[in-house]
C-alpha cells in the first residue's frame, strides 16, 4: 500500500510494512514526532527522555483490526475511512503503547488504542 505520509515503517518503495497484525478493533498509531523545542521563540528545550512519550494526538494508522462481534452475535466492523496510512486525530490520554522495530532497525514508540479512541481523520 503506497501512502503519502512517511513513517519509519515504510520501505524504500514507499510501501507501509508493519510487523504486527491487530485483532478485534485495535489500532496501532505512530504519533507525529514531538518537537525538540517549544514556545513562541522556541526557547524551551524538551529532553529526549521526556519526548519519547509526548504526543499531540495526531498520528498515522500503521495497522487496524477487522472489528469485533458482541455477545449477541452482532458484527461491528471497523469504519471504512480508517485504514493503514491515514492521518488521524486520536485520544492523547491513551496510556497503552509498545516499542516496535522500524525498517531502519531502530525502535519506535507506537500508540495502541481502540477504534473508539480515534476522533477523526485529518
Amino acid at each position: 500500500m503506497n501512502v503519502k505520509y512517511k513513517t519509519p515503517f515504510h520501505n524504500k518503495d514507499g510501501n507501509l510494512r508493519f510487523p504486527y497484525r491487530p485483532l478485534r478493533d485495535i489500532v496501532f498509531v505512530w504519533p507525529d514526532p514531538p518537537p525538540e523545542k517549544l514556545g513562541r521563540k522556541q526557547l524551551i528545550y524538551i529532553p529526549e527522555y521526556l519526548r519519547k512519550k509526548y504526543h499531540d494526538g495526531v498520528g498515522i494508522i500503521l495497522a487496524i483490526g477487522p472489528g469485533f462481534t458482541n455477545d449477541k452475535g452482532r458484527r461491528y466492523p471497523t469504519p471504512s475511512e480508517l485504514r493503514a496510512g491515514v492521518k488521524v486525530l486520536f485520544d492523547k490520554s491513551v496510556l497503552w503503547g509498545v516499542y516496535v522495530k522500524g525498517q531502519d532497525g531502530k525502535k519506535y514508540y507506537v500508540v495502541l488504542c481502540g477504534v473508539a479512541d480515534i476522533f477523526g481523520v485529518v
